[in-house]
């Protein structure tokens, strides 16, 4: 079990190609933020592998990112939205 209170991702993900963040007018680098503030997880109803992050970005925007954890503490950010 991940401690995520303890918790400092090593890389960072994304599929540019389908790029379902800027649908939700969201940066990358803004969902990137939402993991170096305080946040919460939990875990992804829909998707056993996957989990929600409540965040805040360094402007103050409040979001919620849909992430995969993958081994070695890499974040495949999947989308996210304004909460």
């Amino acid at each position: 079990m991940v401690n995520w209170n303890r918790f400092i991702p090593t890389d960072f993900e994304y599929d540019f190609e389908r790029d379902e963040l800027a649908n939700h007018h969201i940066t990358f680098d803004e969902a990137v933020e939402c993991f170096f503030s305080d946040f919460e997880v939990r875990h992804n109803k829909s998707y056993t592998d996957r989990y929600q992050l409540l965040g805040r970005t360094i402007g103050g925007r409040y979001l919620k990112i849909i992430f995969q954890l993958k081994s070695g503490y890499v974040i495949r950010i999947i989308t996210g939205w304004d909460i």
